[in-house]
C-alpha cells in the first residue's frame, strides 16, 4: 500500500485503540503512531524509511525479504512488550497501533504478508482475491476515505476517555452502571454526570451536568449544584431522581487523606487544618463525631440523636460549628489535588487523640 494509506490507517487504529483502552489521545502519541506505521517497511530499500536508514534496510531486505521479518506477528509481540515496558504510558500503545495496522493493511493487497514468519506462508485478507486492493487503484482510494471517516468518528469518542464500556453505559443511561464506573475510577479523576431527571420534592426538572462530590449510600451520587449538594439515584429515596445519567471523566487527580481521631476536638483546630489543605485542592470530610443540637444537612451531614455522619462534606459544613467541640471524632479529611502537587508533611500529619477520658460530670455539658 501507499505510505499515505498506512499513515491514515495508523491514526484510525490509534484512535480506535484509545477508545477501547479508555485512554485519551495525545498529539505526541499520534506522532509515535505515524512512526510505528513506517517501521515495518524497513525491509524495503524503496520505502521512505528504507531510503533514510539505507544500510539497515539493505541488510533486512537481503536476508529476510520484503513483508516478512518486520511485518511478522513474532516481531510485533516482542516489540510490543519492549514498548510497553520502556516507553511512557500511551506511547507504547500508539507505536504498536501504527505497527500492527501496517501489517493488516498489507494483508489486504494481492501479495499478502508473511505474518507467521519464519514460516513463508503468506496471509491475505480477505480470502477472495477479487476484494483485495491493488496499489494506488480505486480500492485503495476508497479505503483511505473510509479510514478518514473512521478517524473523524473516533476522535471525539476517544477524547472522552470513557472506553467502550463507559460509552455503552452512557448510551444506556443506567444509574447503576454510572455508579459502578465511578466506584472503579474514583480517586484518580474528577467526574461530572450528565443527567435527565427531576427533583423528588418539587418535581422540577433538574436536567443538566453537575460535578460529582462522592458516592451516596449504595447506588447514588452526591452532586455539587448551585443550590448546594444533592443526592441523586434512580428512586425516590434521594433528593433528585435520575431517569438517564452519563458519567464524564475529567482531569486526572491524586487523592490524599488525613485521619482525625480524637476524644475531644476543637472545631477551630479542625478548620485550621482544613484551611491549610484547601490551598492544595478540593477538601471533603468523611466519618463520624458527636455533638448536641446540630441540624442535619443532607446528604453530606446526617444526624442521629447526637451522632453526626459526614459524607463528602465541603469545608463550609463546619461554619455553624464555630466555637464548638466535637466528641469521639473519627474523621477522614480527603484532599483531591493535582498529581504534580505534594501536600506539606505538616498538613498530612494525623490529628491525634486528646483528652480521651472525659469526666462524666462534664461530658453532658460539652457542646
Amino acid at each position: 500500500m501507499l505510505t499515505p494509506t498506512h499513515l491514515l490507517f495508523a491514526q484510525s487504529a490509534y484512535l480506535t485503540t484509545c477508545v477501547v483502552a479508555a485512554h485519551p489521545p495525545a498529539p505526541e502519541e499520534a506522532a509515535v503512531a505515524l512512526l510505528g506505521a513506517t517501521l515495518p517497511d524497513l525491509d524495503s530499500r524503496a520505502s521512505y524509511i528504507g531510503r533514510i536508514l539505507r544500510l539497515t534496510s539493505d541488510l533486512i531486505e537481503r536476508y529476510f525479504g520484503h513483508r516478512s521479518f518486520t511485518h511478522s506477528l513474532l516481531v510485533q509481540l516482542i516489540a510490543g512488550g519492549l514498548a510497553v515496558w520502556l516507553l511512557p504510558d500511551g506511547y507504547g500503545l500508539a507505536l504498536m497501533a501504527g505497527w500492527v495496522s501496517h501489517s493488516w493493511a498489507d494483508m489486504m493487497t494481492p501479495g499478502g504478508v508473511s505474518w507467521f514468519w519464519p514460516s513463508r506462508i503468506r496471509c491475505v485478507l480477505p480470502g477472495n482475491p477479487d476484494f483485495r486492493m491493488e496499489l494506488g487503484k480505486g480500492g485503495e482510494m476508497g479505503f483511505m476515505l473510509v479510514m478518514t471517516l473512521l478517524g473523524v468518528v473516533m476522535m471525539p469518542l476517544a477524547a472522552t476517555g470513557k472506553g467502550t464500556t463507559g460509552l455503552l453505559r452512557g448510551a444506556l443511561g443506567d444509574m447503576e452502571m454510572v455508579r459502578r464506573e465511578y466506584d472503579q475510577y474514583q480517586g484518580g479523576y474528577l467526574f461530572s454526570v450528565q443527567i435527565t431527571g427531576k427533583d423528588n420534592r418539587t418535581s422540577a426538572d433538574i436536567s443538566g451536568t453537575y460535578s460529582v462530590q462522592g458516592p451516596w449510600r449504595d447506588a447514588g451520587l452526591i452532586l455539587d449544584t448551585p443550590d448546594g449538594p444533592r443526592s441523586l439515584c434512580p428512586s425516590s429515596a434521594c433528593q433528585w431522581y435520575s431517569a438517564h445519567a452519563g458519567l464524564n471523566r475529567g482531569e486526572p487527580i491524586k487523592t490524599s487523606t488525613v485521619s482525625v481521631s480524637a476524644g475531644l476536638l476543637a472545631v477551630s483546630e479542625l478548620r485550621e487544618r482544613v484551611s491549610e489543605l484547601t490551598q492544595a485542592g478540593e477538601v471533603f470530610l468523611l466519618g463520624t463525631a458527636q455533638a448536641e443540637g446540630v441540624k442535619a444537612q443532607p446528604p453530606t451531614l446526617e444526624v442521629t440523636t447526637d451522632t453526626l455522619t459526614f459524607a463528602y462534606a465541603a469545608p463550609a459544613i463546619l461554619e455553624p460549628f464555630q466555637g464548638r467541640t466535637l466528641r469521639n471524632a473519627d474523621l477522614t479529611i480527603q484532599v483531591r489535588h493535582s498529581p504534580d502537587i505534594a501536600l506539606p508533611a505538616a498538613s498530612r500529619a494525623p490529628i491525634q487523640a486528646r483528652n480521651e477520658d472525659i469526666p462524666a460530670l462534664l461530658e453532658r455539658w460539652l457542646k
